[in-house]
């Protein structure tokens, strides 16, 4: 019979803090054996971003204009979309270490400190137990699961970095695409000025003309309802450029004043013809990674009857049992092979669900790249058209200025009505309005096809963020 009690609470002993430290010690050092059984599927790995977000630089004063790299450059870094993927990087490089330490052997400490009554043929006896001992466990084989693990993590890291480039390419579209409409009001703020002060000073013109009898009451009231259309349509457009600036506002928490024509590289949005050009965006890189790892993590139905191989060795440094026991083993080791077959299935189940999983991450990957290519197909025309209608509506525009000038000096000799004049400069603010219009339309178009290709950041002359070499 065999009675066992709790000692009580004292210092730990020496030998005890001595294998503490040497085990610290060797949990630092690199798993050798990992990196021999690294593969060579396993993709080049980008670096982990650091913990802490870099610095933005401020914003400008209030009464300069922002271009779109810097206010990029300024609110990427602290953009939440950013920073969730960023986080999520960081834990899938986590995770791929993980796996490679399953590669590696794992070091043990026991140390047992205890007192216990035993009965023994002469007698009862009151023991003594102080042992420590160190020991290593190394799984040699496990039918491939621990290094298709390993590669399939390593294909989720690429993935996650992909995705963190997809968040900085769907964080600056969103900004960009409001920063461009706000440019697209704020280029036509000045041509509704310059029309309301041409049609006010027509107005007064017309009034003076018609107190001394040289113009009807019917010209003075349609100079003053072409005035009231032009002070309508310069209200409004005040109106949404301020309702634009203040969404841009929101977007990125600070305030911006004016904005600055957008400068692509050289280059960059070449105009397409029926073919969509290469490129592969975030979007769909990561979805093609992600159905890679899930076809990783299929094992072959042979893999479910072969047996987990184990070494175990184990070394004595201590022992203070008092009074000894009748043996006393030093150290040993000890290698066995185990086959698990769970009853009902649990094995095939899982090989099974594996099975559906990457088929799903398969076809999913095939639906965004589908997605992306039948967009980027329909852009070529759009940006041909708009291309072609910018360069026609700045000649038309150009002649309209013509007619304009000629058409005051005829109102002034007579030859020209208020009617025939007012139609002219609405004409040509019609063709300011549409000239507008088709060069955001274009610039729209070039904007998204660099999206989704991949091409926006390089193209606007920001980094992907994903340049720094793996630290680890």
């Amino acid at each position: 019979m065999r009675r066992h009690f709790m000692p009580p609470l004292r210092p730990a002993r020496p030998a005890l803090c001595l294998g503490a430290l040497a085990l610290a010690l060797l949990a630092w050092l690199p798993p050798l054996a990992a990196q021999e059984h690294v593969p060579e599927a396993v993709p080049p790995l980008t670096g982990a971003p650091p913990a802490r977000l870099p610095d933005a630089p401020p914003p400008p004063p209030a009464d300069q204009a922002e271009s779109l790299q810097a206010l990029l450059t300024r609110v990427l870094a602290r953009d939440p979309q950013v920073r969730v993927a960023q986080s999520l990087w960081q834990a899938a490089d986590e995770r791929r270490l993980q796996a490679r330490s399953r590669l590696g052997p794992s070091l043990q400490l026991n140390a047992t400190y205890g007192k216990s009554l035993d009965r023994e043929f002469t007698g009862p006896l009151d023991r003594t137990t102080d042992r420590i001992e160190a020991g290593l466990r190394w799984n040699l084989f496990n039918g491939g699961n621990d290094l298709a693990e390993y590669t399939a993590a390593g294909r989720d890291l690429a993935a996650a970095a992909q995705d963190l480039r997809r968040a900085r390419e769907d964080s600056s579209e969103r900004v960009t695409e409001t920063y461009v409409e706000l440019l697209r009001l704020q280029a036509l703020l000045p041509p509704a000025a310059e029309r309301l002060t041409a049609v006010r000073r027509l107005v007064e013109q017309v009034n003076r003309q018609n107190e001394a009898g040289k113009a009807s009451d019917a010209d003075a009231t349609q100079a003053a309802a072409s005035l009231l259309d032009a002070e309508i349509v310069y209200e409004q457009a005040q109106a949404d450029f301020l309702a634009a600036r203040d969404k841009l506002a929101a977007l990125v928490g600070d305030e911006v004043r004016a904005v600055t024509p957008v400068v692509l590289a050289p280059g960059a949005a070449p105009a397409m013809m029926g073919r969509a050009p290469v490129g592969t965006p975030g979007l769909v890189a990561s979805a093609r990674l992600r159905a890679e790892a899930a076809r990783e993590r299929v094992r072959p139905v042979q893999s479910l009857l072969t047996p987990r191989i184990d070494l175990e060795m184990r070394h004595q440094l201590s022992d203070r049992t008092l009074p000894a026991q009748t043996t006393e083993q030093q150290h040993s080791w000890l290698l066995s092979a185990r086959w698990d077959f769970p009853v009902m299935g649990e094995n095939m189940a899982r090989r099974n669900e594996a099975q559906r999983r990457a088929e799903a991450a398969e076809a999913e990957a095939e639906r965004v790249a589908r997605g992306v290519s039948a967009e980027l197909q329909t852009l070529g025309p759009r940006i041909e058209n708009a291309t072609r209608a910018v360069a026609q509506l700045d000649r038309q525009i150009e002649q309209y200025n013509a007619l304009v000038r000629a058409g005051e000096l005829q109102f002034e000799a007579g030859r020209r009505s208020v009617a025939q004049l007012i139609q002219l400069r609405d004409s040509r603010f019609n063709a300011e309005q549409r000239r507008a219009d088709q060069a955001h339309r274009l610039l729209t178009a070039r904007l998204r096809q660099l999206a989704l290709t991949g091409n926006l950041l390089p193209a606007l002359g920001l980094a992907s963020g994903l340049d720094d070499p793996l630290p680890r």
